[in-house]
């Protein structure tokens, strides 16, 4: 869909593949700058959902201990959590496809 597909080289299913660095050209600016080359790799691509899935967590549970105190600008940090987990399922799921070309 971002990318042309190029015949003359068969798709590598590897877990390490990463698109070239012309292929990451045509990707959307959006794509870009949220997601860098080394993302591309399914272990980092992994421990870096599961870090930012911990700071989702983190600001539900401090949110909510903040509302439970009596602050109302707790509830600021619910729509940041729900924003974060968003980004983050984004970011994952479009460098997953960067991979297999999808």
């Amino acid at each position: 869909m971002y990318a042309l597909k190029d015949s003359t080289v068969p798709p590598s299913r590897s877990s390490t593949a990463r698109p070239t660095r012309a292929t990451l050209r045509t990707r959307p600016r959006i794509q870009r700058t949220f997601i860098r080359s080394w993302e591309y790799i399914r272990p980092i691509r992994v421990t870096i959902l599961a870090i930012r899935l911990l700071v989702v967590l983190w600001l539900v549970v401090l949110g909510a201990g903040l509302m439970s105190a009596g602050h109302t600008w707790g509830w600021i940090l619910l729509p940041a959590a729900v924003a974060v987990l968003a980004v983050s399922v984004w970011m994952f799921s479009t460098a997953a496809k960067g991979v297999t070309g999808g």
